[in-house]
């Protein structure tokens, strides 16, 4: 598990330093071994942070952007 809390300590520090925050981290039985829930800037930091992840050894991801439903109310009204 000590490798495991470095790698976590050392993905928590690329998010920060990108400018994002780390909302949650759990580890999950199932299809997935991590989920974390991050707010990042834009799409284009996502990618950097990404591929800052992915040098610590193999990663595999699946990103969706979440939207407040406030925002999805004004999308749908078009205002």
């Amino acid at each position: 598990m000590k490798e495991a809390k470095d790698r976590d300590t050392q993905i928590k520090k690329v998010i920060g330093d990108a400018g994002g925050t780390l909302v949650s981290h759990y580890y999950t039985i199932g299809r997935y071994d991590v989920v974390m829930t991050i707010n990042l800037p834009n799409e284009e930091i996502l990618a950097k942070v990404l591929i800052g992840i992915g040098k610590f050894g193999t990663v595999s991801t699946e990103t969706m952007t979440a939207l407040l439903p406030e925002q999805m109310y004004r999308m749908a009204t078009g205002t």
